[in-house]
Formats: structure tokens, C-alpha cells, sequence
């Protein structure tokens, strides 16, 4: 039976999530709660196991136990080479920048922390095993947060289509070809938003993007000609090509709206991987409305999906900073002494 605090997180991250969803918490709730679960099924079954090994044939526990804690180690292993692979794919097809690498070192990280690990033990190194163990509570935060925003932003993409009809769709800009026109990434959001805005006849459709510093023109300026292209009636189409940032998208779009007198709620129109950050950022400049995402490629989803954490992160830059501050505490109190110690010697 659940425990109190798996109820507890359950009914929390519903509660939250009923009231409005354009944030993480409610998602980090419900994945404490499915985390909480799973761990009081796993107890229950490795001690039933153990019982029936030790009661078969004398042994068979430390045996259930090997392979019990093997299945994690493997599955780090095999999380690890995959975010490798897709690194490498990513390099070949996207090209080298910082973005592009994420998912590559993430796998350098998991493999290398996992390695330090396997040498500490084996090679008895006392403190580098204790500063490793440490390290379990930080990285246990932002792996948690991670995967709590995968799950949470899986289930809001359900949610987010089955919002009420928008008073204005916002289809948000990314970068253009080196000749001005719309990439196949910016081609799925615009597409997406003039599907969105020929099921919704109230609405208005905002393409939302400025120019960039090797853009020959507005990603607005391309958006709104493949929009017209796809069918978008001219008189249904607004323009915003001042915007930088996501959330720049969102607040000069709201000033557009709001000198034409249309009120109501916003539907943004993203990129799949964008899609939530885009919602939250909606509830934190309390526009009412949510986020919708176009399908990417699969191989562009991972460093995505990472990039995007990280950009959750920094918008909540306090909060994480705190957190990640004092759980660090126990590290480097341990680091602080051991240094004493090997001085006052």
C-alpha cells in the first residue's frame, strides 16, 4: 500500500496541476510520488526475493543482490553511450557549437562519473569515494528536476491541446537560412500555426521574431510570407519583428494584442522541445493561454530537451541556486576538513 508521502506528493502535484499546469512543480510532485512508489515496490520485492533465495539455496541472496544493484549501473552505462551517440550525431548534422554538444558532454559526465566511482572502490580511495557519494544529493536534484520536466512536459503537451479556442495564436521565430528564408524547423511552427488558426475563425495569427545579426531580414518578415504561402488570409495576420528572446516574443506580442483590443487567451506555437518553457513563461507574465509544439527530428530532441532545462534552470536561477547551495553544504564540509587535516599534518 502507498506509503503517506507518495499519497501526499500525488495529491499535491493533482491538486497544482488542476489549478494551473504551466509549471514544473506539480510535475516534480507527481514524479516524487511515482519515484516514491516504485521504491516501496522495488523494497517489497527484493525482500521477498532475498527471502526465497535464502530459503531455496543458501548464497542465492548475495547472488539477488548483484544482480538487484547491477540493473542501475547498466542502465547508467547504457544512458551514457547513448547521450555519446547522439552527440556524435548531432556534431555531424548540426554542426559544432556549444548547443549542439550538450548531449555529448552529458554522456562524457554520466560515463565519467560512474568510472571515478568503479576506481574509487576498487582502488580503496576513501576520500574520493566520500566526495562522489556527496555529490549523489546535487546531481540526484537536477537529474530528478530533469527527468520530473520530461515526464511533466509530456503530459502538458496533452493538456495544452485541448485548451479552449485562442483570441490570438503567436507562432515564436528561430533562426533563418543564410538567404532569408524559413528552415524546415521555423517551416513546421508556421505550419502548425496556420492549422491552428484555420480551426479557431475568432482568432488572430502573430508571427513573432526580429532579425538576427547574420539574418538578411525579420524572422517575422519570412514567417509571414510562408504563412501567406500555406494559405494564411492577410487580414488574420499580425507581425511582430522586434523580439530576441522567447520571452520578448511573448511580451511585445502582448502589447500588439492589446493596442487592437483583442483580449482573451494566447496560444504560442513552438517547437515541441520549447513548448513548455514557452508555457511557463506565459504564467510568469501572467498572459492567460498555453503552448503548443511542432514535431522535431528525433535526433534534434535530446540536446534539445537539455538546452531547454537549463534555460528552466537560469528563468528560476534563485530558487535553483539556493537549493543546489545548501545541498552542497555536506561536500564541502568534508572537503574543508580534509584539507585542514592534510595541513595540520
Amino acid at each position: 500500500m502507498p506509503g503517506f508521502f507518495t499519497l501526499l506528493f500525488a495529491a499535491l502535484g493533482i491538486l497544482l496541476a488542476a489549478r494551473d499546469p504551466r509549471r514544473l512543480l506539480p510535475g516534480v510532485l507527481l514524479t516524487l510520488a511515482a519515484s516514491a512508489l516504485v521504491a516501496e515496490v522495488a523494497v517489497f520485492i527484493l525482500g521477498v526475493g532475498l527471502v526465497l533465495a535464502t530459503l531455496t539455496v543458501p548464497g542465492n541472496s548475495v547472488v539477488s543482490l548483484v544482480l538487484i544493484f547491477s540493473i542501475p549501473l547498466l542502465a547508467a552505462v547504457g544512458l551514457g553511450v547513448a547521450l555519446l551517440a547522439n552527440g556524435v550525431v548531432m556534431i555531424q548534422r548540426e554542426g559544432r557549437s556549444l548547443a549542439n554538444r550538450l548531449s555529448l558532454l552529458a554522456g562524457v559526465g554520466v560515463l565519467a562519473i560512474l568510472a571515478l566511482g568503479i576506481v574509487a572502490v576498487t582502488a580503496g580511495w576513501f576520500e574520493l569515494a566520500v566526495i562522489l557519494l556527496l555529490l549523489a544529493a546535487p546531481i540526484g536534484y537536477v537529474g530528478m528536476g530533469f527527468v520530473a520536466y520530461l515526464c511533466w512536459s509530456a503530459v502538458y503537451a496533452r493538456l495544452a491541446r485541448r485548451a479552449p479556442a485562442p483570441a490570438a495564436i503567436v507562432t515564436l521565430g528561430s533562426g533563418l537560412r543564410r538567404d532569408g528564408s524559413v528552415p524546415p524547423l521555423l517551416a513546421q511552427r508556421v505550419a502548425l500555426g496556420v492549422e491552428t488558426l484555420q480551426r479557431s475563425p475568432g482568432a488572430m495569427l502573430v508571427v513573432s521574431g526580429g532579425q538576427g545579426a547574420d539574418e538578411p531580414r525579420s524572422e517575422a518578415a519570412a514567417m509571414a510570407e510562408y504563412a501567406g504561402e500555406l494559405g494564411a488570409p492577410a487580414n488574420r495576420l499580425l507581425v511582430e519583428n522586434a523580439s530576441r528572446t522567447t520571452e520578448e516574443n511573448l511580451t511585445l506580442t502582448r502589447a500588439i494584442l492589446a493596442e487592437r483590443g483583442i483580449t482573451g487567451p494566447v496560444l504560442a506555437v513552438t517547437s515541441d522541445y520549447h513548448a513548455f518553457r514557452a508555457a511557463t513563461l506565459l504564467r510568469t507574465l501572467g498572459m492567460p493561454g498555453h503552448a503548443i509544439g511542432a514535431r522535431t527530428a528525433r535526433y534534434y530532441r535530446p540536446s534539445a530537451l537539455l538546452r531547454e532545462y537549463l534555460a528552466l534552470l537560469r528563468d528560476h536561477l534563485v530558487l535553483n541556486a539556493v537549493a543546489l547551495g545548501i545541498l552542497m553544504l555536506p561536500l564541502i564540509a568534508f572537503v574543508a576538513i580534509s584539507l585542514i587535516t592534510l595541513f595540520a599534518d
